[in-house]
């Protein structure tokens, strides 16, 4: 297995921190500390105090809320390199909003909120650059309200399989996650989204086996469920390559 990368390596990957000046990442690098998590093991509950933000180096995360049915409901899942908790650092009062579980184990660095907002406070030109690039995060939340609120399961589900098209460049596609996290993030049952796959594959609009898929039609799709096709077409003002769905973090990381 390799190593786990540096906390600097990883903030100079993140996209939140593109273009953000290399000492000041540097900075921000030295206050990381390592923190090693179990599989099932919290990083930190709905509610609690938001000390830190997290670059995952290897392993996996997920982030949840519970329904008031008491039903777990997975908004994100994160793997190597990718960052945890980041906009909460901005939150007043600053708590974090949901939970955070590893799935495996999991190397993590957590980088102190007060190394961030001072960083900020010394840098006007930083804090532009995280503002911008925070924007482009609540777009993109936006773009998932839209796509949770579509009329029907079907619609939802084929807008969710044209997104991982789109992000994996081709009708092969891989699903990134086990069909019960993906019912739940999609808002239906698992027993929904079997009976839909099933049915997209007797009617020849989709192929493969397991979480590998084929899309043999994506226009098809889209009649078969009443979505209309330029609905799924990000605005072109919008910089950047935003998730539709907002829930495909480990897409193609596997």
């Amino acid at each position: 297995m390799a190593s786990p990368a540096s906390p600097l390596s990883l903030l100079h990957d993140a996209p939140l921190f593109a273009g953000v000046d290399a000492g000041h990442l540097a900075t921000l690098a030295q206050a990381a500390r390592s923190r090693d998590a179990r599989a099932g093991q919290l990083l930190f509950a709905e509610g609690d105090e938001a000390r830190a933000f997290y670059l995952v180096a290897q392993g996996e995360v997920h982030l949840y809320r519970f329904s008031p049915q008491g039903e777990e409901k997975v908004f994100q899942m994160l793997g190597d390199g990718d960052l945890l908790a980041e906009a909460a650092m901005f939150l007043s009062p600053a708590v974090y909003p949901m939970t955070a579980r590893a799935v495996r184990d999991s190397t993590l660095f957590a980088v102190p909120r007060q190394a961030l907002l001072s960083l900020c406070a010394a840098s006007p030109p930083l804090m532009l650059t995280l503002l911008s690039a925070l924007a482009r995060r609540l777009y993109q939340a936006m773009n998932r309200i839209d796509h949770l609120t579509l009329n029907n399961a079907g619609q939802r589900l084929v807008a969710y399989l044209l997104d991982l098209r789109r992000q994996q460049h081709g009708n092969w596609i891989s699903i990134p996650v086990n069909f019960a996290v993906l019912a739940a993030q999609l808002g239906m049952t698992p027993e929904t989204l079997s009976r839909l796959l099933q049915k997209f594959r007797q009617d020849g609009l989709l192929s493969g086996k397991g979480r590998t898929l084929v899309l043999l039609d994506a226009d098809m799709l889209c009649e078969k469920v009443a979505l209309p096709r330029q609905a799924m077409r990000p605005p072109s003002h919008i910089g950047g390559n935003p998730s539709m769905t907002g829930c495909c973090n480990l897409a193609g990381k596997r």
